[in-house]
């Protein structure tokens, strides 16, 4: 085994170890160590949008996903970034619906709603919305997939360290293992 992969494996042994910051101030600084310099959120949340919210969601996928690089943490970044346009979507899907819905003249709420969607689905607005939902889905599941298949390729196909024995040991030990004239000498 090399050196460098008896390295990551003591690196991974002692952070396994690790129980974390203990005091509230410790918590907090670590809760913003992924967050590197908010350039994704001056990209993506908008003026009126909360930037705690999107930081929050942001560390909550960092915190589930647990980016070992740039790489991931890039990956991760596309997620969040999707998943808060879509949400943002949303929004805006179900505040057409209430406006068109708040402008029929049906005393029925369920009514309303329905005449609502029927006038939204003639026009092109709810279809190209829904398109714009599908994409930023594919975005969000595309980049999650790529994430664990990246993580799939990098776990290396090697016997674990405990396991490895030098040549000719496992014979040594092996109860079966009977003494020929050949080995004595």
């Amino acid at each position: 085994m090399s050196s460098s992969l008896r390295r990551i494996l003591a690196s991974r042994a002692n952070g396994a170890r690790s129980l974390g910051p203990s005091t509230p101030q410790g918590k907090q600084r670590s809760s913003q160590n992924a967050v590197r310099h908010g350039l994704l959120a001056r990209c993506v949340v908008m003026e009126k949008e909360s930037l705690e919210s999107f930081e929050a969601l942001l560390t909550q996928h960092l915190d589930s996903l647990q980016p070992v690089d740039g790489v991931e943490f890039g990956m991760i970044e596309e997620m969040v970034s999707s998943y808060w346009r879509m949400r943002r979507a949303w929004a805006i899907e179900t505040r057409m619906l209430e406006d068109a819905a708040n402008s029929q003249a049906e005393s029925d709420p369920v009514g309303s709603i329905a005449a609502a969607f029927t006038s939204l689905a003639a026009s092109p607005a709810l279809a190209l919305m829904h398109r714009y939902e599908t994409r930023l889905h594919l975005v969000y599941q595309r980049s999650l997939h790529n994430l664990l298949l990246l993580r799939a390729l990098a776990v290396p196909n090697e016997p674990s360290p405990i396991s490895e024995h030098p040549a000719g040991a496992a014979c040594v030990d092996s109860p079966t293992h009977q003494p020929t004239a050949l080995s004595q000498t």
